[in-house]
C-alpha cells in the first residue's frame, strides 16, 4: 500500500503558493505536490544538504484546458532566477497539468513515477488520492524498464564524455572527488530503481538502507571514478536482464490511461 496519507511538517506552503501565483496557477486547482528528488530518495549529502524538488499536479480551467497554451502543461519554477543552480533551502517546482502527468506515467518517465512512488506528500485532495494511486498500476510496463535504462544510458555517456560535451555542473565536487559525485550516484540510482521496478511493478522510497548508505558514501567521495563507473556498468547490465526476464505487461494500458485522464476532469469541470 501507497502511504499517501502520509504529510510532510516542513513543507513551505507559503512559498510554494507564491511561486506558483507567479506562473498563474491556482492553489485550488492543485492536486498533489510530492516531494521527489535526492530528499525524498535518502541520499541528501548528510553534511551540507539539498535543495528541496517537488512535482506538482495540477488541473486546468476550462478556458486554459481548451485554448491555453500547450506549453503550459509543463512548467518549471524555481525559487532562484533562471541560470543560476539551486541551493541548499531553494524550492524547485516541476509542474505538471493531470493530463500530461498521465501520459508521461504512461511513457514509464522515472521522474513521473518518483512522484507517484514518493510517499513524501507536501499537499494532496483527497478525492484525488485514491486515483493518484491507481495510476501507477495502470501504466506499468516494460516500457517504464526502457526508458530508466534509455536515462541512464544517455547520462553514462555525458559522464564520461562520448555524448556531447562532459557538461559539469558541479565543479566544486570535481574539485573535491575528481568527479561529480553526485551526479554519478543519480544515474546508479536509476538503474536500481529500474531494476526494482522490472520485478515488482514499483519501487521503494526512500531507498532501502545498504543502497542508500553506499549511494551516500559515493555522494561524499569515499569511491573511486573507476569503481563508480564499474558499479554503473553492472547495474546497466541487470536493468537489461531484469527488462527481459520481467512479468509486466509489454506496453501500458492505454485506453485506461485515456480513462483515467478523462474521469479527473469529469470530477473537476462538473463539480
Amino acid at each position: 500500500m501507497m502511504a499517501y496519507h502520509d504529510r510532510m511538517t516542513d513543507f513551505r506552503e507559503n512559498t510554494v503558493k507564491e511561486l506558483l501565483r507567479s506562473r498563474g496557477v491556482n492553489w485550488k486547482n492543485v492536486l498533489k505536490v510530492v516531494e521527489v528528488g535526492s530528499t525524498a530518495h535518502g541520499i541528501s549529502n548528510p553534511d551540507t544538504g539539498d535543495d528541496t524538488d517537488y512535482t506538482v499536479v495540477r488541473i486546468e480551467d476550462l478556458d486554459e484546458l481548451i485554448v491555453g497554451d500547450p506549453k503550459r502543461q509543463s512548467m518549471m519554477v524555481r525559487t532562484q532566477p533562471e541560470g543560476l543552480r539551486s541551493r541548499v533551502g531553494d524550492i524547485d517546482l516541476q509542474v505538471y497539468t493531470v493530463r500530461k502527468f498521465a501520459m508521461l506515467a504512461s511513457r514509464g518517465n522515472p521522474s513521473i513515477l518518483t512522484a507517484i512512488f514518493s510517499p513524501k506528500v507536501a499537499h494532496s485532495q483527497s478525492w484525488f488520492d485514491h486515483d493518484y494511486e491507481q495510476l501507477g498500476k495502470i501504466v506499468a510496463s516494460k516500457v517504464a524498464g526502457n526508458a530508466f535504462l534509455g536515462y541512464m544510458q544517455q547520462q553514462m555517456e555525458r559522464w564520461i564524455g562520448i555524448r556531447g560535451q562532459k557538461n559539469v555542473k558541479r565543479p566544486e565536487l570535481v574539485e573535491a572527488h575528481g568527479y561529480d559525485t553526485k551526479y554519478a550516484a543519480h544515474v546508479i540510482r536509476l538503474g536500481h530503481q529500474g531494476i526494482e521496478y522490472m520485478e515488482t511493478g514499483r519501487f521503494t522510497l526512500p531507498l532501502n538502507k545498504p543502497l542508500k548508505e553506499a549511494l551516500i558514501s559515493l555522494r561524499t567521495g569515499g569511491w573511486e571514478e573507476y569503481d563508480a563507473m564499474t558499479w554503473a556498468k553492472e547495474t546497466e547490465d541487470r536493468l537489461k536482464i531484469a527488462i527481459k526476464e520481467s512479468k509486466l505487461p509489454e506496453h501500458p494500458n492505454t485506453k485506461g490511461t485515456k480513462r483515467w485522464i478523462m474521469n479527473q476532469y469529469r470530477v473537476t469541470l462538473t463539480d
